[in-house]
């Protein structure tokens, strides 16, 4: 059995396919690494974001530190005036 040669037309049109399969699966890797740059990324914006949301939390709480602070200064400072009131003489 021998076989048929092939035209030259059907030779063309395999190697216009294999040259379009090459390009399609050469695409396919650039999007496959394009998807594998945007996981990276949103893992480490989610990384950033869960950083942000500590230190948020720890400036609030520092926040509230300070506030206590200065309340708790300010009342002693109006005892002191207070009591340094008291000790003065009427000024009749």
């Amino acid at each position: 059995m021998t076989t048929p040669d092939i035209s030259p037309d059907l030779q063309a049109a395999a190697k216009e396919l294999a040259r379009r399969l090459r390009e399609i699966e050469r695409r396919e890797r650039q999007l496959d690494q394009a998807l594998a740059a945007v996981a990276a990324q949103r893992e480490q914006l989610a990384a950033i974001q869960a950083d942000y949301e500590v230190r948020r939390h720890a400036l609030v709480e520092r926040a509230r530190e300070v506030q206590a602070e200065r309340e708790r200064l300010q009342a002693e400072r109006a005892e002191a005036v207070a009591e340094s009131l008291s000790r003065k003489p009427p000024l009749h």
